[in-house]
């Protein structure tokens, strides 16, 4: 069963990286002499088991990306907005969703994480990876952790979701996506009695997954994936890191 991509790139390049590159979008910042946007679309577009890819962003500066796999949807007002517009343009029953700052994804990494969000049955799946293992294959790689029984976890760049509950899961969606480097707040969110029992080793994955689930009406998964799809680029120190790794 194929499945319909939507990957957003339509952060204007305002932020920390714009001290390192003058370009407009940081979708199209250089890596090695190929947009960031570039790795990821090359990934999707090599996929068996991607129908098709829309990138949600400006026409004007994402033009260059079109193919007969690839069409770009005017972005919105902001994050959560652009995630609405690309479920509307695709048409297959589950759908991808990605960042465009995660060029070093691998076709690997990608087709594991396909295979366990469809195995899981699934309506919501997350992706995650554990410190270990960002560590081990980039060391110096900075991110956000969170404990769960011991293990650190740092949140994934892709999701996996069913278009049909997708209104159920906007709310969360929407925070998971603000607080995602924000700890605090996303305990605040969840409720600190739950954060609590998962601090203090009381509550795992499974716990997290029935807890998320029971609050949306929906089945929820945490896939623990490779450390490619975590590694994203949003600071100076992040492209020096994969310009390092994709320069070789």
């Amino acid at each position: 069963m194929k499945t319909d991509a939507v990957v957003l790139a339509a952060r204007a390049n305002t932020g920390r990286l714009a001290c390192v590159s003058d370009e407009a979008l940081e979708a199209n910042i250089d890596i090695g002499g190929k947009p960031m946007l570039g790795y990821v679309l090359s990934v999707l577009e090599q996929s068996p088991n991607i129908a098709r890819i829309v990138v949600v962003g400006p026409q004007d500066g994402l033009a260059g990306h079109k193919t007969d796999k690839v069409s770009i949807a005017e972005p919105g007002k902001d994050l959560i907005d652009n995630v609405r517009i690309g479920l509307r343009q695709v048409a297959t029953e589950f759908v991808l969703v990605a960042s465009s700052d995660i060029p070093l994804l691998t076709a690997e990494a990608l087709e594991a994480f396909l295979e366990e969000a469809k195995a899981s049955r699934a309506d919501f799946v997350y992706s995650v990876s554990t410190k270990e293992d960002c560590e081990r294959k980039y060391p110096g790689v900075r991110r956000t952790y969170v404990k769960v029984r011991g293990v650190a976890f740092t949140g994934g760049n892709l999701f996996f979701v069913r278009r049909s509950i997708a209104n159920k899961v906007w709310p969360v969606l929407e925070k998971m996506i603000e607080y995602r480097k924000a700890p605090f707040k996303m305990a605040s969110f969840f409720g600190f009695q739950f954060v609590a029992r998962v601090f203090l080793g009381f509550a795992g994955i499974p716990e997290i997954e029935e807890y998320v689930g029971n609050l949306l009406g929906i089945r929820c998964k945490a896939a623990i994936s490779a450390p490619e799809i975590s590694v994203d680029v949003d600071k100076p120190q992040d492209l020096e890191l994969v310009r390092g790794i994709l320069g070789k």
